[in-house]
């Protein structure tokens, strides 16, 4: 008796379910479960904490660049590597760790003057100034202001924490160690030795639950938050992001949440103190805001629609608030944008929970998951997923969600914290349910991340290739070619351990679930063997009950021997089968099982006339 896995549903009952109670680290293709990846990181450092937020893009080179936020600061990914890039040009970990004295009327500076620097870690460091011989921590005073100067150099660098340099009368001091925090440099005498701060990066200010938007915009990336000032980094040119403010030709820059392209403007949504407003750039110009020029204008968006939570680009462009939809389509002229309610009462719960596949937006509302093509808002969960979604989302990390697409298998993809980690006091995510928007169908896998998004990989090592390829035997293509430098569209991620990653490795137990089933109507079933319609070596364990009130009885995994049979003998009126495919293993297809089983316990009625 055959049984195929079918649609995973677990909104319906377990008992005649007419799909799957189980589809975990797999998704459905066309009739069949296929194998979905592990997470494989391949960065040689990490960003140190969770990521919020992460965008991959190539500029007009076909150089790939890929950008990493943290609640403080971004990351540009290169090579394997991060490298932070900062926000306003300062970066937190690796610059502006300098501070300078500066020497003047050499004569008048008396013995106990001193000069105070702050290491790394706060504590201080005094240096005395003498008129005869020094001694540790000392400094001359003597011939003129540079050989004061040169002699102060020279005291600083005898500390180990510091080293120093001289120009002239100018001493300029490195901590050797280099903190993210402004730190002061004292001098008790400011007249003669005048000091200035050492000046680390400034960290972003928004909070844990504020996620950072990525926008490309010709060969600028565009990058928000709706606290800080937006920020821009010209892709081939820049070394740090800087404000886009500095820019900005006519008109002021607003600070915005979320931004979109529409066409050849910049759209920003969610701006400070007007949570409902849009306001969109010159016509292919991010420098000008000023409205009524080069059709640069703005529009607070009416009703009780909430705030502004994400913006798709396109032709068309789609306004996600968190209670409606707004279709925005250009028009020129004095209008410039068309808006169209397409959905009144329902929009997107958080940002990140929107994700697009050129015209297909996916994304997840107060009622469950839906899409949206053209004018047309479609249910793409109800009465599959959403119930479920709803008990086992961890929802005091609800702002952690994040959705991406993975356009080669065609999946739209909702990374969340799910309720069964009790232990799970960060948030970081667990769990992923994927949609096959080509067959309609869903399942879960199991993963730890903060962050999922599509992500050009490169193959700059042997060992990210293999990453890529999963067979370097298999491999054709010439490696100088732009298949590999100008990297693969891939689902990457950044995992657990504050590393990037792709979703490639095999690590993953595959496992599905029949549903539950009356083989003979009316009385019990013997099961003694079972064989997995799947092209890999899979267990199996067999879960029986008499009523659908009771628990029911599982069997012991059961292995496969040399005929493809999984034996087993158990007994029960209602029948479900688990599989389970180890991971490491190749396989392609998973389609259903083979019961072999016969009827139990029939008894003969007698029936007097």
């Amino acid at each position: 008796m055959q049984i195929p896995f079918g649609e995973w549903l677990p909104d319906q009952p377990e008992h005649n379910n007419p799909g799957a109670n189980v589809a975990n680290n797999v998704y459905y293709a066309l009739n069949s479960y296929k194998r979905f990846p592990s997470l494989v990181n391949y960065s040689t450092n990490t960003i140190t904490q969770d990521s919020r937020g992460a965008g991959s893009f190539r500029d007009n080179s076909n150089t790939v660049f890929n950008f990493v936020a943290t609640q403080d600061t971004l990351y540009q990914l290169t090579g394997g590597a991060f490298t932070e890039r900062g926000a306003g040009g300062k970066v937190l970990s690796n610059s502006f760790a300098t501070c300078t004295i500066t020497v003047s009327d050499y004569a008048n500076i008396g013995a106990s003057k001193t000069i105070t620097l702050k290491k790394n870690n706060g504590s201080t460091i005094v240096f005395t100034s003498v008129t005869g011989s020094p001694s540790t921590n000392q400094f001359q005073v003597q011939t003129n202001n540079n050989t004061t100067a040169t002699n102060l150099k020279n005291t600083i660098n005898g500390h180990a924490d510091f080293s120093a340099t001289v120009s002239d009368a100018v001493v300029t001091v490195t901590r050797a160690a280099i903190g993210g925090e402004n730190l002061t440099n004292v001098s008790s005498d400011t007249a003669r030795l005048t000091t200035t701060n050492f000046v680390g990066g400034t960290p972003l200010t928004g909070d844990a639950t504020d996620y950072i938007t990525f926008t490309q915009f010709g060969n600028y990336v565009i990058v928000s938050n709706g606290v800080d000032a937006p920020q821009y980094y010209l892709m081939g040119t820049s070394s740090a992001f800087a404000n886009l403010s500095t820019i900005g030709t006519s008109g002021t820059v607003p600070v915005f949440k979320c931004s979109g392209v529409i066409r050849d403007f910049l759209v920003t949504g969610n701006h400070v103190g007007a949570s409902n407003r849009i306001q969109w750039s010159g016509i292919n110009d991010i420098t000008t805001w000023e409205s009524g020029t080069k059709q640069s204008d703005l529009q607070d968006l009416p009703g009780s629609g909430g705030q502004i939570v994400h913006i798709t680009s396109g032709e068309i462009g789609y306004i996600f608030r968190q209670n409606q939809i707004i279709r925005m389509d250009y028009v020129g002229g004095a209008t410039v944008f068309r808006l169209s309610v397409i959905s009144p009462n329902r929009g997107a719960v958080y940002g990140r929970t929107v994700c697009q596949d050129n015209r297909r937006v996916f994304f997840y509302a107060d009622d469950g998951f839906f899409e949206v093509n053209g004018d047309q808002v479609t249910a793409i969960g109800a009465e599959k997923v959403n119930r479920f979604f709803d008990l086992d989302l961890n929802k005091a990390f609800s702002d952690r969600i994040v959705a991406a697409t993975d356009p080669f298998n065609q999946l739209a993809i909702w990374l969340y914290p799910s309720s069964a980690d009790t232990s799970n006091t960060t948030g970081i995510c667990d769990k992923v349910l994927i949609y096959n928007y080509a067959t309609q169908k869903w399942s879960t896998a199991t993963t730890n991340a903060s962050t999922i998004f599509s992500q050009f990989v490169g193959a700059y090592t042997v060992e990210l290739m293999d990453i890529i390829s999963e067979n370097l035997d298999n491999i054709n293509i010439s490696l100088d070619t732009d298949f590999w430098s100008g990297g693969q569209l891939l689902l990457g991620a950044i995992d657990s351990d504050y590393k990037a990653a792709i979703f490639s490795g095999t690590d993953n137990i595959g496992e599905i679930e029949t549903t539950e089933l009356e083989l003979f109507p009316g009385t019990r079933s013997s099961i003694i063997g079972v064989r997995p319609i799947v092209d890999a070596t899979a267990t199996v364990t067999l879960k029986t009950r008499d009523r659908l009130a009771d628990s029911a009885t599982e069997s012991t995994s059961s292995s496969m021997n040399s005929t493809g049979i999984n034996p087993v003998r158990q007994s029960g009126r209602y029948v479900k089968v688990n599989v389970k495919i180890p991971s490491g293993g190749a396989w392609k297809d998973a389609q259903g099982i083979d019961l072999v089983a016969s009827r139990s316990g029939l008894r003969w009625q007698i029936k007097l006339i």
